[in-house]
């Protein structure tokens, strides 16, 4: 008797459109990712299905969800059908890799099969771990039909062991959209059918990550440029200056600019809560963008982190850096206790008003004072 299990990955999170290592950290899915998940329920809706099964990340869960909820089904959860444990580098940004571990992330990016996070496991290792446990839900639904949510990697080890593959042929398998599929059958004497796999077909063009980020699906590194983050150090004269005037662009609604001093004092108190509160977003060694963020605008006990203002130098606007800025603020807020991020931009400055609006900010209130009037968005950011 054979159970068809039809394997998902999970909807577009943050780290995929922020460009973050996250493996076994629990991130959540982005606007698009939540439409994307919307796309693959419909496309289950007239499948029959007996289960729907899905790591315990937040970000597969909810997929799972939009794929459950049209047959009427709970979501079971597996802790063993997890992404790959990143170790060290789990929530650090992409772009950092090759600068702290060049060696490392160049064996990632050529023969990932061999590359082993400080601290962390093989994609081969997640792929055997999750395989095993993809068997035992098999033999718990021998003869029934499953939707399965899991986590890139695991399901490239997944697939080229299902394959036969050996691991210096994974390259063979690609790496699949957000939200891709692949039909397996298993066996009762162990064999493993795969009719398909990566298939998006269900994903209009304008909700492809992989379209978004100019990913093809046989290419380990999107083509799109990536932001690591440094915090600003008030003893370099250079990060100094470039610091100081990239705020004045940020802060330019006053009506009474603040002076220098009054700038320095400000993100000083900002960077004693969190040093990288101030921060660079750095393109490969090269500044490109500053991101602040306000930890002293509320209490410590607060829910509520709050934005500061971005920055992005002129010649690195157009490249998509936004997203990779704001992630880096969720994740640092996240870290802080935080459960919604708060952006506050001048109404009159309706292009900073569409940046957080872009970035999955929402309408919250409006408030006024001397220096005219603010729309307040929030985000959640919480996975709980």
């Amino acid at each position: 008797m054979s159970t068809t299990i039809y394997l998902v990955r999970h909807a577009e999170a943050e780290g995929n459109l922020g460009r973050r290592c996250h493996g076994h950290y629990d991130s959540m899915l982005t606007r698009r990712g939540l439409e994307q998940a919307e796309v693959v329920g419909k496309r289950f809706a007239d499948t029959y299905l007996d289960a729907v099964y899905s790591s315990d990340l937040w970000r597969a869960r909810f997929t799972a969800m939009a794929i459950a909820r049209p047959h009427k089904l709970t979501v079971i959860e597996r802790p063993a059908l997890r992404e790959i444990y990143m170790g060290d580098w789990e929530d650090e940004a992409w772009a950092k890799l090759p600068i702290d571990y060049p060696e490392l992330y160049d064996t990632w990016c050529t023969h990932p099969w061999d590359c082993r996070p400080p601290h962390g496991e093989t994609i081969m290792e997640a792929g055997a771990r999750a395989l095993a446990e993809m068997r035992s839900i098999a033999q718990e639904q021998a003869g029934n039909t499953i939707a399965l949510v899991c986590h890139g990697s695991a399901i490239r080890g997944i697939l080229t062991l299902a394959l036969g593959l050996r691991a210096e042929d994974m390259m063979q398998v690609g790496w699949g959209d957000n939200t891709c599929v692949a039909k397996m059958i298993f066996h009762e004497d162990g064999s493993i059918d795969v009719p398909y796999r990566n298939d998006n077909s269900h994903l209009p063009q304008q909700l492809s990550t992989f379209a978004s980020l100019k990913w093809s699906d046989d290419k380990d590194v999107p083509a799109s440029p990536q932001m690591w983050f440094r915090a600003v150090d008030w003893d370099n004269p250079t990060d100094k200056q470039l610091c100081l005037s990239m705020f004045h662009e940020t802060d330019s609604y006053r009506k009474v600019p603040l002076t220098d001093a009054q700038i320095e004092a400000r993100l000083r108190g900002f960077q004693e809560i969190h040093p990288e509160a101030v921060a660079f977003g750095m393109v490969d060694k090269e500044i490109g963008g500053l991101i602040c963020m306000n930890t002293q605008a509320y209490p410590a006990q607060s829910p509520v982190g709050k934005m500061g203002g971005t920055c992005i130098l002129e010649k690195f606007r157009g490249f998509g850096f936004g997203p990779q800025l704001i992630t880096h603020a969720v994740c640092l807020y996240r870290r802080l206790g935080k459960r919604v991020l708060e952006a506050t931009p001048a109404q009159h400055k309706p292009h900073a008003v569409n940046f957080y609006r872009h970035n999955d900010f929402e309408p919250y209130s409006e408030f006024h004072d001397e220096n005219g009037t603010f729309a307040v968005l929030r985000r959640n950011i919480s996975v709980r």
